[in-house]
């Protein structure tokens, strides 16, 4: 076989083959990168760094909403960790909120649990309001823990979550969610892979460049939350983790992924529509708070992903009708590109169980789009729909204006 013939005959060609050859080499060694930290690097060089005997006093805020798949028992988890000295927090809208009579169950068997009912947001997200009104009922705790109502911990998480903030340079620390396949509709595998993609690219961003959180899992010295004004900003911010990201980094703070705090969950969205306005509202966090990244991510990373994973059955079709050949119609960069992203899904299982995986493979080409599609409906709003609630963000990320179903709006600034 004449190997050239894989670049094609015109200067277009050869262009779109080494395209390729990038994209598919970045992507192969970020997921590399995490699976070497997740299981070798962090255990081996990074955790033993930090004092095992570090256990500061800490309170966990949890914002809750309704009554979401295993409320019951994962709210549970949170009192049955394995730490000497904490409280919890669960912080609602509303007395009237379904999830009220659930925390209050479970408040009558542990003095450590506490409720907080916030009132509704006029400035920020709903989810900043529950947290603010947390953090008054945290007492003298050294360090500040956040977390969602959706995740079950393990019994260490909050030692491990809480272990690299024994390093002085180190701001804050974060976990993430693995998302387990249930019955491998389209929309589960769309969820997971789009919770993969964000998990790699925010594994490597975080040892990189120092920062990157999740709101699902994430802790602070109270003495670097009062400092870098989180509060404050909370107070006016279309969403917590990203808006504390962004404070992390203007101050030139350390973040840290801890990989035994990657949950594992099985609440996944079953629905591909539902997969692409969950990710819709996450590119507009990063178009708030981190714009220049957005954009470079809508540059590098969508665009030539949407228009590589076209190629092939455009470069097909166009072979079959017109009197050009495979290959010169870009067919090779085409195969390139789908012999490399399989490469790098078939190492998807090295990061975390994969059920359906063989469904998951087959349909990965489709998944992919659905990438294209989120980004696209960022591209000219600054309107996020969180819980049923819309929210307009200014050019810095802070709330504007909030409508919620059959309300006006209320101006947020």
């Amino acid at each position: 076989m004449n190997y050239s013939m894989l670049f094609g005959t015109t200067t277009i060609t050869k262009v779109l083959f080494f395209l390729a050859v990038a994209f598919v080499a970045g992507d192969l060694l970020i997921t590399l990168f995490t699976i070497f930290y997740q299981r070798y690097l962090y255990d081996r060089f990074v955790r033993r760094r930090f004092s095992a005997s570090y256990a500061p006093k800490c309170a966990i805020i949890i914002p809750c909403k309704g009554v979401p798949k295993d409320l019951g028992n994962n709210l549970q988890g949170f009192l049955d960790l394995d730490y000497p000295d904490y409280s919890v927090i669960y912080s609602v809208e509303s007395e009237n909120d379904k999830a009220v009579p659930v925390i209050k169950f479970i408040m009558e068997h542990s003095d450590r649990a506490h409720l907080a009912v916030a009132g509704l947001s006029t400035k920020c997200v709903q989810k900043n309001q529950n947290l603010l009104a947390g953090l008054e009922k945290t007492g003298d705790a050294e360090v500040l823990v956040f977390a969602d109502a959706d995740i079950k911990p393990q019994p260490e998480w909050l030692r491990e979550l809480v272990l690299p903030l024994a390093d002085p340079r180190i701001t804050a620390t974060s976990g993430f969610r693995w998302l387990n396949v249930r019955s491998g509709t389209v929309g589960e595998l769309a969820h997971s892979y789009v919770n993969i993609v964000i998990y790699v690219l925010f594994s490597v961003a975080c040892f990189i460049g120092g920062v990157g959180l999740w709101g699902g899992s994430m802790a602070i010295k109270r003495k670097d939350f009062d400092e870098l004004g989180v509060a404050d900003k909370w107070s006016r911010a279309g969403v917590d983790d990203m808006s504390l990201s962004y404070l992390v980094l203007k101050a030139r703070r350390k973040a840290v992924v801890v990989p035994h705090c990657v949950i594992q969950t099985d609440d996944l969205l079953q629905t591909v529509r539902g997969t692409i306005s969950w990710f819709e509202r996450q590119i507009m966090y990063l178009k708030a708070y981190q714009r220049v990244l957005w954009v470079i991510a809508g540059v590098l990373l969508v665009i030539p992903g949407m228009f590589l994973t076209m190629l092939l059955p455009v470069a097909i079709v166009a072979a079959l009708l017109s009197n050009h050949t495979f290959f010169a119609l870009g067919g090779g960069a085409a195969l390139l590109f789908y012999a490399g992203e399989l490469l790098t899904v078939a190492l998807y299982p090295l990061l975390g169980s994969m059920h359906s995986f063989r469904k998951f493979v087959l349909c990965w080409p489709f998944l992919r789009l659905t990438h294209g599609a989120s980004f696209g409906l960022t591209a000219f709003t600054r309107t996020i729909t969180w819980a049923g609630i819309r929210y307009r963000l200014a050019f810095n990320g802070d709330v504007t204006s909030i409508k919620r179903p059959g309300d006006t709006d209320v101006e947020g600034v």
